[in-house]
């Protein structure tokens, strides 16, 4: 299955200067629920390696992988990156799931 997801070139290089990750790392993106009192989802990323069924996306020498049971939360979103509001101006929109 083929999955749409934008990501923005200024959310990549964020990545790097924020989180010292570094082009040729691969980055798996995922949705993990949250602990107690949150009841929620989060988005989360973390280094690791690209497996076969993985839908992959090079963006600024790094690769962004997403694991099939994840398909659903990334497909059709956009991770965009705000400058103006420095360490924190990660975003994640998906309109689908509005």
């Amino acid at each position: 299955m083929k999955i749409e997801l934008r990501i923005q070139p200024e959310f990549a290089l964020a990545y790097q200067r924020y989180a010292d990750f570094r082009p040729g790392d691969t980055l798996r993106l995922y949705v993990r629920t949250g602990g107690p009192g949150t009841g929620g989802l989060f988005y989360a990323i973390e280094k690791d390696e690209q497996l076969a069924d993985d839908a992959a996306f090079e963006v600024e020498g790094m690769t962004f992988v997403i694991r099939p049971q994840d398909f659903w939360y990334f497909d059709g979103g956009a991770l965009t990156y705000d400058k103006k509001y420095g360490e924190y101006g990660f975003f994640f929109s998906n309109p689908r799931l509005d």
